[in-house]
């Protein structure tokens, strides 16, 4: 039997481990008449594969954040324009701000400039958001409009 250092193991193997050492200690119990000891080691077992369980599950939601910080590391904003969001690598495609800020942070790209009357303006696909960004005279609109286009 090899000793790896703790340092080098993941949870989930050293987790492993634990799980198969119940096992045999399952095992080796099976082969006693001492029933209460069969019954403390069975009952044993079973914790462990609960607990790995659930390091299972804490390992995919661990794997899971560190994917959306990586991912907001890549994104930008707000601007202090408009107060849209960006992917670093797509300056010139705003995301919308409603949804990137909601609970669910979904990075969604806000829609194509449209012109309405003397207002141009994006709206987003997902949520509807509106943001009016300049007029036909050229002054900046900083005031957002939810669903009035659509």
């Amino acid at each position: 039997m090899t000793i790896v250092p703790p340092a080098v193991l993941t949870t989930v193997q050293i987790i492993s481990g634990l799980a198969a050492s119940a096992k045999n200690a399952v095992d080796l119990a099976k082969s006693t008449s001492n029933n209460e000891l069969k019954g403390a080691v069975s009952e044993l077992y079973d914790s462990v594969l609960d607990v790995k369980a659930r390091v299972l599950g804490l390992d995919e939601e661990v794997r899971t954040l560190k994917a959306q910080l990586a991912m907001r590391e890549e994104i930008t904003g707000p601007d202090e324009h408009f107060g849209y969001f960006y992917f670093k690598s797509r300056q010139s495609e705003p995301l919308c701000p409603k949804c990137y800020q909601s609970a669910q942070s979904r990075p969604t790209f806000m829609g194509p400039l449209s012109k309405k009357g003397s207002f141009i303006w994006r709206k987003c696909p997902v949520c509807n958001f509106s943001h009016n960004e300049v007029s036909e005279s050229g002054g900046n609109r900083m005031s957002n409009q939810v669903g009035i286009w659509s």
